[in-house]
């Protein structure tokens, strides 16, 4: 049986701030154009991602993620970077509270359907540049970066 890692920790610590390693899929159409998801929890913009569970890698957690929350079958092609600070401080609607540290891939779709799992994402749409959504503060800096062809981040 595996162990909820999360909700096990959440029985010692409650709602207290805790670091939480993410990992997060810079996708792009053939006109450039950026895959973002509508987060059902607070209905802002983000990139596919989600938090790496025991015994995963952060590539295999993308991977997995991007699958479950898009129909999209992907290849990871590089590290944008790797982020967090004050701007990923997050509060969720339950009030548990973290930390989060991201790894932020470029990908390339390779298959699949694209269809959200109403479960994280309502909708999901691709975005040029100019004209992207109202996105989740902590995605301004990375989108940025990878917009920009920005590789090696670590901030």
């Amino acid at each position: 049986m595996t162990v909820n890692y999360v909700r096990w920790l959440r029985s010692y610590v409650g709602h207290q701030r805790v670091l939480q390693l993410a990992a997060s899929a810079f996708i792009r159409d053939e006109q450039g154009r950026v895959l973002l998801g509508r987060r059902k929890d607070v209905m802002l913009w983000a990139p596919p991602s989600g938090v790496v569970e025991l015994g995963e890698t952060p590539a295999q957690t993308l991977l997995r993620e991007v699958a479950e929350e898009t129909g999209l079958d992907v290849r990871i092609e590089r590290l944008i970077g790797l982020y967090t600070g004050p701007e990923f401080e997050w509060t969720y609607p339950n009030g548990d509270q973290a930390q989060i540290v991201t790894s932020f891939f470029e990908c390339a779709v390779e298959g699949g359907t694209l269809k959200p799992d109403y479960t994280e994402f309502t909708d999901l749409r691709y975005f040029p540049e100019q004209a992207l959504p109202s996105v989740m503060p902590r995605c301004t800096r990375m989108l940025r970066d990878a917009f920009a062809g920005r590789y090696g981040m670590f901030d």
